[in-house]
């Protein structure tokens, strides 16, 4: 770690580094380029504990985001060691490590930043929402047949509540009635949802505002690269999640501009009510993802991650509330032949929290 977090030692001829420490790896930052270093552990479905794991998860990771940032990510670079024994970040006599390459770019133009800062047009917009339906377009396809996408999402239900229900026991009313909303809206709506099992591609699988880059051209990075199936997704569950995630940087109409755009380039007609359960669905698993850690004894800031999980279980309660609330006006404007406002998309986030 000491060796390369001093700037004289890449190629870069860089006058500052950075270190960044995620869950999973490592990141050094230089003035034009970041090198990341994987985390030889095992967690969560991913193994890198050794060096060939670790160059492959280094190939897998260049070869999935290249499909939304070619010209992101540079190549690997291996960690080496000379003969005489000091370490050399390039080819030497042996290598002990792999670090993947890529081009640095500007902070202030990933689109949380942009958020904050009230530096997205509704140009921006669309030009994120064209390049994720680009990508669906050519993406690799993998159906699943209407029951076993059905069975899929009920499975990863239950498995997300009894998760966070383990970690966090004081919320196990809370996760036990949101997991009843989420399964009773897939039993009522079970014929919509089988029928996107059709639509399974695999997606970049972790589609957060601080992954998508706003300048041209768009690009989009760190796309999940340690499990498939992860990445196998319903586009419109992927833009559920971003959209989820814009929304809680209190950019609602922003959130639902990007889901409106996905579906009128995609000619997808997916429904609200399907949108605000994926939204639900993302949240939980955020909340899951939040509360794991809460389950590691060496955990510093208990505080932030149990605020973190409360925060995604009240987001997926409101967003499964919202979905049932529009299938039970459906069904009585169906059963009455009246018309029901359906009101929600477009209204500021505190009217559709009182929906």
């Amino acid at each position: 770690m000491s060796f390369l977090s001093d700037p004289r030692h890449y190629p870069d001829a860089t006058r500052s580094l950075g270190v960044i420490e995620t869950h999973f790896s490592w990141l050094f930052l230089t003035d034009r380029h970041v090198y990341k270093l994987k985390k030889p552990q095992r967690r969560l479905g991913m193994d890198y504990r050794s060096l060939s794991d670790r160059l492959r998860g280094c190939r897998e990771e260049l070869r999935l985001n290249r499909r939304l940032a070619p010209s992101v990510y540079l190549g690997l670079v291996p960690l080496s060691v000379r003969r005489r024994g000091e370490l050399y970040l390039g080819h030497g006599h042996r290598t002990v490590d792999w670090l993947v390459k890529m081009v640095r770019l500007p902070h202030r133009d990933m689109l949380d930043q942009a958020l904050t800062h009230g530096r997205v047009t509704g140009r921006r917009t669309g030009a994120v929402a064209a390049t994720l339906v680009a990508f669906y377009a050519r993406a690799t396809r993998s159906p699943l047949g209407p029951q076993q996408y059905a069975r899929r999402l009920r499975g990863q239900v239950k498995r997300n509540a009894r998760a966070i229900a383990a970690a966090c026991p004081q919320a196990r009313d809370a996760v036990s009635s949101l997991a009843q909303r989420q399964l009773e809206f897939a039993l009522r709506e079970q014929g919509a949802i089988g029928q996107r099992g059709q639509r399974v591609l695999e997606c970049h699988g972790d589609l957060r505002p601080e992954h998508v880059c706003t300048v041209h051209p768009v690009c989009v990075i760190d796309c999940l690269e340690f499990n498939r199936d992860l990445r196998l997704l319903d586009p419109a569950e992927e833009v559920a999640f971003l959209a989820l995630e814009v929304e809680r940087l209190g950019h609602d109409g922003i959130a639902w501009d990007l889901v409106e755009r996905y579906r009128k380039l995609a000619s997808d007609p997916v429904s609200d009510s399907l949108m605000h359960f994926y939204m639900s669905h993302r949240a939980a698993t955020r909340a899951m993802l939040a509360a794991l850690h809460l389950t590691d004894p060496a955990i510093i800031d208990r505080e932030h991650w149990l605020n973190r999980t409360n925060s995604y279980l009240a987001d997926s309660i409101r967003h499964v509330r919202r979905a049932l609330q529009l299938v039970n006006e459906r069904q009585w404007e169906e059963d009455t032949g009246q018309h029901v406002s359906k009101g929600a998309r477009g209204l500021p986030s505190r009217m559709r929290r009182r929906a």
